[in-house]
């Protein structure tokens, strides 16, 4: 054999066992350093939460208002801080096994769930604040308004309980009402948490309606009706609610009215929600590819085959997943692929609409961050529509010249009907 030949042989081996390596460090959940940067990605941290590998699993994951919410199946709560990967605190909550849906955050609160109890949590130390027994378990994961907390359950209602509030400011009637439930009961069930918004609560249902109720009263404002079920999650973008149905169409619905200012046909069901990033609204249809839409229009500016799950996006890129879990790569004007990254080891793909960063996790319980080589620190989507809605653009102009709808008239057999007290 000559020299030459062992020499292929050895460098052979040498690069073999170098992508093998490779492979099992995607394969075991990090991405190695050099095969994130070939990307122009860095990873900005690795965590490992509470949990134990050996039974448990990570049920649910949610990121949300600067936390990353990770709850177990063995009812532990994990609360890191999304960008530093700080543990802030941990929860046990209810019995393990029992089902739990998406937990969620607020500037004062986290609220989650074990079977039919919904628990409340001090965000800043952990601290429980209370417990309630539910009338059903959750048919999707809450969500927290300034006062009060909101919860689908499997039943179609919509359950909404008031938050602690300083003593000196509840009159004896919220005293004795606080632990109360209030009850909307709406056309089908709720596959996902609703929306809060400074004016009303907002959802959709298997029954093809999108409903406003009032903070408080839980009495409907305005209901929209689509052809066929919505189990995609609502997005605001004020002043617009982005609506994806099963019966194939986007619906960019108007928060205060509650009729369509476009509509924009995909062409199959649309499973996955809707997200507005600056002046595009992107979609993804069920059997896979992204639709970037106008967002004022509805009208369509570009379509990338083979996406299935949006995961983030900076300033000019989209970071999304196929249907086999590879992280691919496009350019957020022209769609054009960019680059992948193979992270098919990786089954837990956290949506973040709120910032660039990237965050893929494992069932065991481990979950890294990747970013932009260039943006150290996160890019923020949500100051861009502040600071549009703070010049007089059209979010404001809307909201100034739109009336409050009003309210629909008692009817016991009207889907608007007056709430029920539980």
């Amino acid at each position: 054999m000559s020299r030459t030949t062992l020499a292929l042989i050895v460098s052979s081996l040498l690069l073999g066992g170098a992508s093998i390596s490779r492979a099992q460090s995607v394969r075991g959940g990090i991405i190695p350093t050099q095969t994130a940067r070939r990307q122009g990605l860095e990873r900005a941290w690795v965590a490992q939460v509470e949990i134990d590998r050996s039974r448990g699993r990570v049920a649910y994951v949610n990121l949300h208002d600067g936390l990353l919410l990770v709850q177990t199946d063995q009812a532990a709560l994990n609360v890191l801080d999304a960008e530093t990967r700080r543990t802030l605190w941990v929860a046990h909550m209810g019995r393990p096994g029992q089902p739990s849906s998406k937990p969620t955050a607020s500037d004062k609160f986290v609220a989650a769930t074990n079977g039919s109890r919904l628990y409340l949590f001090e965000r800043a130390t952990g601290r429980a604040l209370w417990e309630r027994h539910m009338s059903s378990v959750p048919s999707a994961g809450p969500a927290l308004g300034a006062d009060r907390v909101y919860v689908p359950l499997v039943t179609g209602i919509v359950a909404s309980y008031r938050l602690p509030a300083p003593n000196d400011e509840e009159t004896p009637l919220e005293k004795m009402f606080k632990d109360t439930a209030l009850n909307y009961q709406g056309k089908g069930m709720s596959d996902a948490s609703p929306i809060v918004t400074p004016n009303g609560v907002l959802f959709g249902t298997s029954g093809g309606n999108v409903y406003m109720c009032g903070l408080d009263e839980m009495r409907a404002l305005w209901r929209f009706k689509t052809h066929e079920a919505i189990s995609a999650p609502l997005f605001y973008r004020p002043p617009l609610v982005l609506a994806a149905s099963r019966d194939g169409y986007v619906y960019a619905l108007r928060e205060m009215r509650g009729d369509a200012r476009w509509q924009f046909s995909a062409g199959n069901p649309v499973s996955e929600s809707p997200v507005a990033i600056g002046d595009a609204v992107f979609a993804i249809s069920e059997t896979g590819g992204m639709f970037r839409l106008n967002a004022q229009t509805g009208e369509q500016e570009w379509y990338a085959p083979g996406i299935f799950k949006f995961l983030s996006a900076s300033p000019t890129k989209l970071y999304t997943a196929d249907a086999s879990g590879r992280l691919l790569i496009l350019d957020a004007r022209s769609g054009a692929r960019l680059g992948m990254l193979p992270t098919e080891y990786l089954p837990l793909k956290v949506f973040n609409a709120e910032t660039d960063r990237i965050y893929l996790g494992t069932t065991s319980g481990m979950f890294q961050c990747l970013r932009e080589q260039e943006l150290v620190e996160p890019f923020i989507h949500g100051q861009a529509v502040k600071a549009a809605e703070g010049e007089g653009g059209e979010a404001s102009e809307e909201k100034e010249t739109t009336e409050t709808p009003e309210k629909p008239a008692a009817d016991p057999n009207d889907p608007f009907a007056a709430p029920a007290a539980n």
